[in-house]
């Protein structure tokens, strides 16, 4: 028999498509166990920000339209599409004056088949985030790990294990944020910031096949009015491998996560310097928030500056005698390219065009990994990100994510 808890978390599942808050999902459980029916609750769930802010029927129905929104519930917890016959009797459920918080509790009340097997898949994971998050000392909630945990599941028990692996992952995120900000000019973003650049980690961290505690400072560029940020690893670490009679290097912080081994101790790993015009990027807490057409997207430059910061990076070989895992790859000066392995095979067996330029970057313009970005644009890791780091020594694997790209 569902308890309290699933009862919430399928709630959770069917309007967010996430995994519950575990201050939320205690107190829906505490106003269930006051009294308050799951049909209040579900009723009370379709009115919250969060919903208006995902569902345009229930915000400004007027805008919106009631088969949009029952497409979306359904592809929320049952990973489909609502089929014609199903529509038609969901419309008119709504049409006849039916709450929505009812159509939803109806709509999963009466999962069968694969159907219900994945909606008590999701209700087990979203059980297993909320219990190891709040289990795991010093970790804290964040929205678009909730998200993410609940994208590959399916009808299977593979997918059980895989979300919950990645569950894991997550929550021990090891990503420690220190600020340098001696002027104060950080100060009022601070916050807003560190929400931004733990979503930029996670899209990262999913791929890691191997973790390790680091830690990031975030200072500021004085006088850098037009520059978004830049980024680094604070060492180089000598892989013990040699190109060419050369000693690799690797960027320390992809070293360590690689090794386990801290190149630099008690010292920051990596960081990552803002410009000092902050108020043109938004920062967002998740991919799923709205961002605004005139700001950049804070989650894309964190995640571009974090990929610098784990491998995309050059300047070992001004030295002779060593050569670093990404530029060993490099080859032309006027049209140079990336040719390792990994990055060939996801290329298509093409090599992956560098910006002349700037080599640690990509010559496409709409890339991650591009020097530039424009107002409005999101940019995503993708496959082949994750292979070319792949090339650099860094262990990850797409499949690490569960088949996420």
């Amino acid at each position: 028999m569902a308890t309290a808890s699933d009862l919430i978390i399928q709630l959770y599942a069917g309007y967010f498509d996430r995994a519950p808050d575990p201050a939320g999902l205690n107190f829906w459980i505490d106003q269930f166990n006051n009294g308050m029916g799951l049909l209040e609750i579900a009723q009370s769930f379709s009115v919250q920000s969060e919903t208006r802010s995902i569902h345009t029927f229930l915000a400004e129905p007027s805008i919106g339209t009631a088969d949009g929104f029952l497409d979306s519930v359904y592809k929320n917890l049952f990973n489909h599409a609502i089929d014609g016959p199903g529509l038609n009797y969901w419309m008119g459920e709504l049409a006849s004056g039916k709450p929505v918080g009812r159509v939803i509790v109806d709509i999963i009340s009466g999962a069968q088949g694969a159907d219900k097997v994945i909606v008590d898949n999701k209700t087990a994971v979203g059980q297993f985030y909320v219990t190891r998050l709040t289990d795991t000392p010093g970790e804290t909630f964040r929205l678009s790990e909730a998200r993410q945990i609940l994208d590959g599941v399916d009808a299977t028990a593979e997918s059980v294990t895989n979300a919950q692996t990645l569950a894991l992952s997550l929550i021990a995120d090891d990503l420690t944020l220190v600020f340098n900000d001696p002027t104060g000019v950080l100060a009022p973003f601070e916050a807003a910031i560190r929400k931004s650049v733990h979503a930029a980690w996670d899209l990262w961290e999913v791929y890691f096949t191997r973790h390790a505690p680091i830690e990031l400072e975030i200072n500021l560029m004085p006088g850098a009015d037009s520059t978004l940020a830049s980024a680094r690893s604070i060492v180089t670490k000598s892989t013990g491998a040699f190109d060419q009679g050369r000693r690799i290097l690797q960027a320390g912080v992809g070293y360590e996560i690689a090794t386990g081994i801290d190149p630099n101790g008690s010292a920051v790993d990596g960081e990552i310097s803002l410009g000092s015009n902050l108020s043109r990027m938004a920062f967002r807490a998740s991919l799923d928030d709205p961002l605004p057409q005139d700001k950049f997207d804070a989650i894309s430059v964190f995640a571009h500056e974090i990929g610098h910061i784990l491998g995309f990076s050059a300047g070992a070989s001004l030295s002779g005698s060593f050569i670093g895992s990404f530029e060993r790859y490099i080859t032309g000066v006027s049209s140079p390219v990336f040719t390792g392995p990994a990055a060939l095979a996801a290329n298509g067996g093409a090599p992956v065009a560098l910006d002349p330029a700037s080599p640690p970057h990509l010559a496409d313009s709409t890339d991650l990994m591009a020097a530039r970005i424009i107002n409005g644009q999101v940019k995503l890791i993708e496959p082949l990100h994750i292979a070319i780091l792949q090339d650099t020594g860094l262990p990850v694997s797409v499949l690490a994510a569960g088949g996420l790209v």
